[in-house]
């Protein structure tokens, strides 16, 4: 039996608006090791399965459209990780400018820019 969110099943996939969909698609195979399971090159997006029941989509922008300023108020995704740790030191290694690593009470996670200057976070979970 599917389990529900209200009225909804669950998070179907996160969207990321990007300017070159060929380097965008490029920078997230290289960098963080995704692999694309549906390609629209007549739409201009990608998608990538992230393991789980959510994927995430790049669309490209079209002629005339803006992405939002980076680090704005926008929902951005947040990565699982079980070692943040290494996460950011395999990120860094990449030529990803992480940044620092924060702890909280049961967490600890970092954040970072795609080359579109879109927010990525990745989050491990910590047992208190």
């Amino acid at each position: 039996m599917q389990r529900s969110a209200g009225l909804f099943t669950g998070l179907d996939t996160v969207l990321l608006r990007v300017r070159k969909l060929d380097e965008a698609r490029a920078w997230y195979e290289r960098t963080l090791g995704f692999s694309a399971t549906y390609d629209d090159p007549n739409e201009g997006l990608v998608i990538f399965d992230l393991g789980g029941t959510t994927t995430l989509t790049l669309w490209q922008l079209k002629p005339g459209d803006r992405p939002p300023p980076p680090a704005s108020a926008t929902g951005f995704p947040i990565f699982g990780a079980a070692d943040a740790k290494a996460a950011h030191a395999t990120l860094r290694a990449r030529g990803v400018e992480a940044g620092a690593i924060q702890e909280g009470p049961g967490v600890r996670y970092f954040g970072f820019l795609d080359p579109d200057g879109n927010r990525l976070e990745v989050c491990e979970l910590v047992p208190e």
